[in-house]
């Protein structure tokens, strides 16, 4: 048999058990904890420069850090991980649900929040909604993870809706760590993810 025809069965194979399996890891871990610090990282630059009073600057703060640094980032550590993965025998496929899913979320995000800024409710006193909404469409989509992607994104939507509740029990005062924390939920999520691949390997 030639071996081209044979190595194309193995992967073929290999591809069919894993797509009859529950995921049990979630390889692109690092695209999970690059997006977690970007994020995080966000929110810190804003709260700081809000505080010292330059909101000047904050309308480009995001636009920088998601074209300039995270997609770049994405990436190249997307790519890096295809390769791996492919070196081991399985084609890595494209989740087409789990991508429209998340340009879903964003999209419903970017219209929320449109329609408050255009309403003013950002300016009055009702401001802290923004951060409930948004971490309410993450909740929606780490579930949605869960299911397609690893388990450990399940344990990250159930940290992320405990913290809804603290925070929201808390009061409008304490609603800028939920903003804060949406970010430490995927750091959560990408640990997690590179936790249980260290114990895959040792394991085998």
């Amino acid at each position: 048999m030639d071996e081209s025809n044979l190595l194309h069965d193995v992967r073929y194979m290999r591809d069919v058990v894993a797509r009859s399996q529950r995921p049990e890891i979630n390889r692109f871990w690092p695209v999970t904890l690059s997006w977690g610090c970007v994020i995080t990282a966000g929110y810190l630059i804003c709260g700081l420069l809000a505080r010292a009073g330059q909101f000047a600057p904050l309308r480009w703060i995001w636009p920088v850090l998601i074209f300039a640094i995270a997609l770049p980032l994405n990436w190249y550590l997307v790519r890096r991980i295809r390769i791996r993965i492919e070196h081991g025998g399985v084609r890595p496929s494209f989740r087409r649900e789990l991508a429209l899913c998340w340009c879903g979320i964003t999209a419903i995000g970017f219209l929320w929040t449109a329609a408050l800024v255009f309403s003013k409710a950002l300016i009055s006193s009702h401001w802290y909604i923004l951060c409930f909404i948004w971490a309410s469409l993450y909740f929606i989509g780490y579930i949605v993870n869960g299911v397609l992607i690893s388990t450990e994104w399940l344990w990250a939507a159930a940290v992320l809706l405990l913290s809804i509740i603290v925070i929201y029990l808390a009061g409008p005062a304490f609603s800028w760590l939920l903003g804060l924390w949406m970010g430490g939920t995927m750091i959560f999520a990408g640990l997690m993810g590179r936790h249980k691949e260290h114990r895959l390997v040792t394991e085998i």
